[in-house]
Protein backbone atom coordinates (compact mmCIF):
# COMPACT_ATOMS: atom_id res chain seq x y z
CA UNK A 1 0.00 0.00 0.00
CA UNK A 2 3.29 2.37 0.83
CA UNK A 3 4.58 1.87 -2.41
CA UNK A 4 0.91 2.61 -4.26
CA UNK A 5 0.54 5.79 -2.40
CA UNK A 6 4.38 6.95 -3.12
CA UNK A 7 3.04 6.36 -7.19
CA UNK A 8 -0.05 8.18 -6.54
CA UNK A 9 1.44 11.09 -4.89
CA UNK A 10 4.53 10.91 -8.16
CA UNK A 11 1.46 10.92 -10.37
CA UNK A 12 -0.12 14.08 -8.66
CA UNK A 13 2.86 16.05 -9.63
CA UNK A 14 4.50 16.83 -13.20
CA UNK A 15 6.64 19.23 -15.06
CA UNK A 16 5.37 22.98 -16.23
CA UNK A 17 6.18 23.34 -20.12
CA UNK A 18 6.02 26.98 -21.58
CA UNK A 19 4.16 25.99 -24.64
CA UNK A 20 1.54 23.92 -22.87
CA UNK A 21 -1.95 25.17 -23.39
CA UNK A 22 -4.40 26.48 -20.83
CA UNK A 23 -4.92 23.93 -18.27
CA UNK A 24 -8.54 23.58 -17.58
CA UNK A 25 -9.98 21.48 -13.85
CA UNK A 26 -13.34 20.61 -12.50
CA UNK A 27 -13.99 19.79 -8.97
CA UNK A 28 -16.64 17.90 -7.41
CA UNK A 29 -19.12 14.85 -7.25
CA UNK A 30 -20.42 12.66 -9.88
CA UNK A 31 -24.20 13.47 -10.76
CA UNK A 32 -24.07 10.75 -13.39
CA UNK A 33 -21.96 8.36 -15.26
CA UNK A 34 -23.61 7.87 -19.01
CA UNK A 35 -22.74 10.71 -19.74
CA UNK A 36 -20.36 11.16 -16.86
CA UNK A 37 -21.36 14.36 -15.27
CA UNK A 38 -19.59 16.39 -12.26
CA UNK A 39 -20.48 19.86 -10.92
CA UNK A 40 -22.69 19.84 -13.41
CA UNK A 41 -20.28 19.84 -16.54
CA UNK A 42 -21.06 16.79 -18.84
CA UNK A 43 -17.53 15.24 -19.68
CA UNK A 44 -16.20 12.75 -22.31
CA UNK A 45 -13.44 10.49 -20.59
CA UNK A 46 -12.44 7.84 -22.96
CA UNK A 47 -11.59 4.27 -21.38
CA UNK A 48 -7.71 5.29 -21.78
CA UNK A 49 -8.01 8.18 -19.28
CA UNK A 50 -6.02 7.28 -16.26
CA UNK A 51 -7.91 7.40 -13.20
CA UNK A 52 -5.66 7.66 -10.06
CA UNK A 53 -7.70 6.62 -6.60
CA UNK A 54 -6.13 5.55 -2.79
CA UNK A 55 -8.29 2.54 -3.38
CA UNK A 56 -6.13 1.00 -6.67
CA UNK A 57 -5.96 1.18 -9.81
CA UNK A 58 -9.33 -0.17 -10.87
CA UNK A 59 -11.02 1.51 -8.89
CA UNK A 60 -14.84 2.53 -10.78
CA UNK A 61 -16.22 6.15 -10.88
CA UNK A 62 -20.00 5.36 -8.92
CA UNK A 63 -22.12 8.51 -8.79
CA UNK A 64 -21.23 10.54 -5.98
CA UNK A 65 -17.87 10.33 -5.97
CA UNK A 66 -15.71 13.22 -5.39
CA UNK A 67 -13.46 14.15 -8.43
CA UNK A 68 -10.92 16.70 -9.39
CA UNK A 69 -10.40 16.42 -13.45
CA UNK A 70 -8.18 17.99 -15.50
CA UNK A 71 -10.04 19.06 -18.89
CA UNK A 72 -9.17 20.69 -22.07
CA UNK A 73 -11.47 21.55 -24.79
CA UNK A 74 -12.59 19.41 -27.81
CA UNK A 75 -15.30 20.23 -30.15
CA UNK A 76 -17.77 21.60 -28.17
CA UNK A 77 -17.01 19.01 -25.60
CA UNK A 78 -14.49 18.86 -22.26
CA UNK A 79 -12.60 15.93 -22.88
CA UNK A 80 -11.09 14.54 -19.54
CA UNK A 81 -7.16 14.28 -19.59
CA UNK A 82 -6.86 12.74 -15.93
CA UNK A 83 -8.76 11.86 -12.92
CA UNK A 84 -8.19 11.73 -9.54
CA UNK A 85 -10.72 10.39 -6.84
CA UNK A 86 -10.52 12.89 -3.62
CA UNK A 87 -11.49 11.66 -0.05
CA UNK A 88 -11.69 14.25 2.62
CA UNK A 89 -11.07 11.68 4.97
CA UNK A 90 -10.00 8.21 5.08
CA UNK A 91 -9.66 6.21 8.44
CA UNK A 92 -11.26 4.16 10.85
CA UNK A 93 -14.60 4.95 12.41
CA UNK A 94 -14.11 5.77 16.12
CA UNK A 95 -17.90 6.72 17.51
CA UNK A 96 -20.81 6.60 15.83
CA UNK A 97 -24.13 9.03 17.07
CA UNK A 98 -27.16 8.76 14.77
CA UNK A 99 -26.48 10.22 11.26
CA UNK A 100 -22.54 11.17 12.26
CA UNK A 101 -19.58 9.06 12.90
CA UNK A 102 -16.26 9.90 13.92
CA UNK A 103 -12.95 9.45 11.81
CA UNK A 104 -9.26 10.97 13.50
CA UNK A 105 -11.34 13.55 15.04
CA UNK A 106 -13.52 14.81 12.10
CA UNK A 107 -17.25 14.30 12.18
CA UNK A 108 -18.73 12.81 8.98
CA UNK A 109 -22.35 12.68 8.14
CA UNK A 110 -23.74 8.71 7.78
CA UNK A 111 -25.87 8.51 4.52
CA UNK A 112 -29.75 7.21 5.76
CA UNK A 113 -28.81 3.93 4.06
CA UNK A 114 -25.50 3.15 5.47
CA UNK A 115 -24.64 1.07 8.50
CA UNK A 116 -21.79 1.82 10.22
CA UNK A 117 -19.74 0.26 12.83
CA UNK A 118 -17.08 1.30 15.00
CA UNK A 119 -13.85 -0.08 13.86
CA UNK A 120 -14.56 -0.07 10.27
CA UNK A 121 -12.32 1.49 7.63
CA UNK A 122 -14.09 4.13 5.06
CA UNK A 123 -12.98 5.84 2.22
CA UNK A 124 -15.20 9.21 2.54
CA UNK A 125 -16.21 10.90 -1.13
CA UNK A 126 -17.92 14.12 -0.36
CA UNK A 127 -17.15 17.73 0.25
CA UNK A 128 -16.57 19.85 3.92
CA UNK A 129 -18.50 21.82 5.75
CA UNK A 130 -17.03 23.53 8.10
CA UNK A 131 -14.81 21.08 10.17
CA UNK A 132 -17.51 18.10 9.19
CA UNK A 133 -17.50 16.26 5.88
CA UNK A 134 -21.18 15.37 4.02
CA UNK A 135 -20.56 12.33 2.94
CA UNK A 136 -22.03 11.82 -0.83
CA UNK A 137 -20.69 7.76 -1.32
CA UNK A 138 -19.10 5.65 0.79
CA UNK A 139 -16.58 3.35 0.26
CA UNK A 140 -15.46 0.22 2.43
CA UNK A 141 -12.29 -1.45 2.56
CA UNK A 142 -9.55 -3.13 4.80
CA UNK A 143 -7.66 -0.46 5.87
CA UNK A 144 -4.08 0.55 6.08
CA UNK A 145 -3.01 4.27 5.12
CA UNK A 146 -5.37 7.10 5.97
CA UNK A 147 -5.55 10.16 4.55
CA UNK A 148 -7.02 13.95 4.59
CA UNK A 149 -7.41 16.23 1.40
CA UNK A 150 -8.89 20.01 2.73
CA UNK A 151 -7.24 22.99 3.62
CA UNK A 152 -5.43 23.14 6.94
CA UNK A 153 -5.87 26.05 9.47
CA UNK A 154 -2.45 27.17 9.96
CA UNK A 155 -3.13 28.68 14.11
CA UNK A 156 -4.57 25.19 14.95
CA UNK A 157 -2.76 22.65 12.45
CA UNK A 158 -6.24 21.03 11.89
CA UNK A 159 -8.31 19.69 8.78
CA UNK A 160 -11.47 19.34 9.42
CA UNK A 161 -11.84 18.45 13.06
CA UNK A 162 -8.55 16.29 12.53
CA UNK A 163 -5.36 17.04 14.33
CA UNK A 164 -2.01 17.50 11.59
CA UNK A 165 0.88 15.45 13.37
CA UNK A 166 3.66 16.62 11.75
CA UNK A 167 7.71 17.84 12.53
CA UNK A 168 8.00 18.92 8.75
CA UNK A 169 5.60 21.82 8.23
CA UNK A 170 5.88 23.16 4.41
CA UNK A 171 8.71 26.58 4.74
CA UNK A 172 5.95 28.56 3.15
CA UNK A 173 3.05 27.46 5.39
CA UNK A 174 -0.22 25.74 4.53
CA UNK A 175 -2.46 29.08 4.05
CA UNK A 176 -4.07 29.69 0.70
CA UNK A 177 -3.82 25.67 -0.53
CA UNK A 178 -5.95 22.41 -0.52
CA UNK A 179 -3.73 19.72 0.39
CA UNK A 180 -3.82 15.96 0.47
CA UNK A 181 -2.21 14.20 3.19
CA UNK A 182 -1.29 10.33 3.88
CA UNK A 183 -0.39 8.90 6.97
CA UNK A 184 -1.31 6.48 10.08
CA UNK A 185 -4.26 7.54 12.43
CA UNK A 186 -3.18 8.74 15.79
CA UNK A 187 -5.65 9.46 18.13
CA UNK A 188 -7.48 12.41 16.87
CA UNK A 189 -5.34 13.46 14.58
CA UNK A 190 -3.14 12.05 11.70
CA UNK A 191 0.63 11.58 11.99
CA UNK A 192 1.96 12.92 8.26
CA UNK A 193 3.72 10.65 6.08
CA UNK A 194 3.08 12.28 2.67
CA UNK A 195 1.85 15.49 1.31
CA UNK A 196 0.99 16.87 -2.03
CA UNK A 197 -0.48 20.40 -2.66
CA UNK A 198 -3.27 20.83 -4.92
CA UNK A 199 -5.68 18.00 -6.80
CA UNK A 200 -4.60 19.00 -10.03
CA UNK A 201 -0.96 17.63 -10.43
CA UNK A 202 -0.27 21.31 -10.87
CA UNK A 203 -1.53 24.59 -11.12
CA UNK A 204 -4.51 24.90 -13.50
CA UNK A 205 -5.35 28.59 -15.51
CA UNK A 206 -9.43 28.20 -14.38
CA UNK A 207 -11.62 25.41 -12.64
CA UNK A 208 -14.86 25.01 -11.86
CA UNK A 209 -14.94 24.42 -8.14
CA UNK A 210 -17.90 22.73 -6.13
CA UNK A 211 -18.75 23.16 -2.46
CA UNK A 212 -20.36 24.55 0.42
CA UNK A 213 -20.56 28.07 1.19
CA UNK A 214 -19.05 29.73 4.92
CA UNK A 215 -20.70 31.81 6.55
CA UNK A 216 -19.37 35.64 5.70
CA UNK A 217 -15.81 36.27 6.78
CA UNK A 218 -15.98 40.27 5.84
CA UNK A 219 -18.31 42.02 4.37
CA UNK A 220 -20.31 40.45 1.64
CA UNK A 221 -17.37 37.91 0.89
CA UNK A 222 -17.49 34.00 1.78
CA UNK A 223 -15.31 30.85 1.18
CA UNK A 224 -15.77 27.53 -0.08
CA UNK A 225 -15.40 25.05 2.81
CA UNK A 226 -12.42 22.99 2.35
CA UNK A 227 -10.73 25.28 0.60
CA UNK A 228 -9.22 28.85 0.99
CA UNK A 229 -10.85 30.19 -2.08
CA UNK A 230 -12.87 33.21 -1.33
CA UNK A 231 -15.99 34.92 -3.12
CA UNK A 232 -17.79 38.18 -3.06
CA UNK A 233 -21.40 39.42 -3.74
CA UNK A 234 -19.55 41.03 -6.74
CA UNK A 235 -18.31 38.01 -8.20
CA UNK A 236 -21.45 36.26 -8.37
CA UNK A 237 -24.58 36.08 -6.81
CA UNK A 238 -23.80 35.78 -2.93
CA UNK A 239 -24.63 32.28 -1.37
CA UNK A 240 -26.61 31.61 2.04
CA UNK A 241 -24.62 29.98 4.26
CA UNK A 242 -24.46 26.76 3.82
CA UNK A 243 -25.37 25.93 0.13
CA UNK A 244 -24.15 23.80 -2.39
CA UNK A 245 -22.73 25.82 -5.19
CA UNK A 246 -20.08 25.52 -8.16
CA UNK A 247 -18.28 28.56 -9.12
CA UNK A 248 -15.50 29.02 -11.25
CA UNK A 249 -11.96 29.87 -9.70
CA UNK A 250 -8.98 31.97 -11.04
CA UNK A 251 -5.88 32.45 -8.77
CA UNK A 252 -8.13 31.34 -5.61
CA UNK A 253 -10.93 33.75 -6.40
CA UNK A 254 -14.45 33.09 -7.54
CA UNK A 255 -14.81 35.08 -10.81
CA UNK A 256 -17.93 35.61 -13.10
CA UNK A 257 -16.44 37.67 -15.78
CA UNK A 258 -13.63 35.97 -18.13
CA UNK A 259 -9.73 37.15 -17.01
CA UNK A 260 -7.85 38.78 -19.70
CA UNK A 261 -6.86 35.52 -21.99
CA UNK A 262 -8.94 32.70 -20.60
CA UNK A 263 -12.07 34.05 -22.70
CA UNK A 264 -12.90 31.13 -24.43
CA UNK A 265 -11.86 28.52 -21.23
CA UNK A 266 -14.59 30.57 -19.44
CA UNK A 267 -17.16 29.71 -22.03
CA UNK A 268 -15.97 26.43 -22.49
CA UNK A 269 -16.60 25.66 -18.88
CA UNK A 270 -19.89 27.39 -19.16
CA UNK A 271 -18.78 29.52 -16.07
CA UNK A 272 -21.43 31.77 -16.47
CA UNK A 273 -24.17 30.12 -15.41
CA UNK A 274 -25.84 29.47 -12.12
CA UNK A 275 -26.01 25.59 -11.25
CA UNK A 276 -28.92 24.31 -10.24
CA UNK A 277 -27.38 23.70 -6.75
CA UNK A 278 -27.30 27.29 -6.06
Amino acid sequence: MRLWLIFIFALMTGSVHADEPVRLGIFGTVDSIAPLVVAGRRIEAADSTPVISLLGLKQPIEVGDTLAIVVRTGDEVLVAERVLQIYPIVGAVSEVDDDTAKIMGSLVHIPPDQEIKVGQWFAVSGLWSGAKAITSNLHRFEGGVAQLAGSIDPDSDRLGGSAILTTQRPLDGYEGDVWMLSGTPEGEGLRVRLMSKGVFGRNVDLAVWQGYASLPIASQTYLIHGTQIRGTARDAQMPAAGALIARCVHQGRVVDVAPEGLEAAFDALDCAKHTPAD
